[in-house]
Parts: structure tokens; sequence; C-alpha cells
């Protein structure tokens, strides 16, 4: 197993469970610091990928900019002791349900999908292809 391989575990890992962590705590103020933790953790995988760009925006905008939203809108109207109440049982087993249905239908489609290798190298692409493609929409 390479670096490369081993990173895009870590992360994909990182991700699933700090996302599950995320929607299942019942405290508000750690549900919005696992969610910067999964924000970053996405950056990292935008940093293997060699898109530096989205990768700083990640970071930026939405692990920085709006998860500090987030806990500022939290302290200014919740107190930060304050607790979820427990979810009933027919929430979860519904939620639990469309969740497999979701999780399925993903894996469905990347199945059946015909993926194909190329030969070519990747195309260079420059700030003056980027706006000429914007302008043309």
């Amino acid at each position: 197993m390479t670096s490369n391989q081993l990173m895009f575990i870590l992360f994909s890992v990182m991700i699933v469970v700090f996302s599950i962590l995320t929607v299942t705590t019942r405290r508000i103020l750690r549900a919005a610091a696992l969610l910067l933790l999964v924000l970053v953790s996405t950056s990292g995988l935008y940093f293997m990928l060699n898109y530096q760009f989205m990768a700083a925006v990640q970071l930026t905008l939405y692990a920085g900019g709006i998860v500090v939203l987030i806990i500022f809108s939290i302290l200014l109207t919740s107190h930060i002791s304050q607790k979820f109440e427990p979810v009933e049982i027919k929430k979860a087993a519904f939620s639990a349900l469309a969740s497999a249905a979701g999780a399925i239908l993903v894996i469905v489609t990347l199945l059946d999908f015909n993926f194909q290798a190329t030969d070519q190298a990747a195309a260079e692409v420059t700030m003056k292809y980027i706006g000429k493609s914007l302008l043309s929409t």
C-alpha cells in the first residue's frame, strides 16, 4: 500500500467518523467542533488531489468562516451546556432506513458506471482558460 492510499484511507475514515459523530452528538458546540474536523479532513483530500485552490477555499471559507459563524451564533443564542433532547426510536429507525437507502443508491450507481482509463496526460489549465470557460457559459 502506497502512502497516497494510506492518506486517502485515513482522510476518508476521519470524514466518515466525524460526520457520524457530528449528527449524533447531543451537545451543539461539540457538533460544531466536529463539523470543523470534517471540513479540515475534506481539505486534506483536496490537497492530495493537487487542488490547492479548492483546499484553500475549503479551509478559509468553510472551516474558517462558516464554523466560526456557527459557534458565535451558538454562543449568542443558547447556553454552552445545552443538550439536545434524545431522538425518538421511530425517528432514529426512519433516519437509519433513509441513510441505508441512500448508501445503496450511491453504491449501485458507482458499480454500474463504466469508468474508463485514459492514456492522455492531464491538460494544462490556466487562468485564461478558466476565464474563457466561465464567460462562455
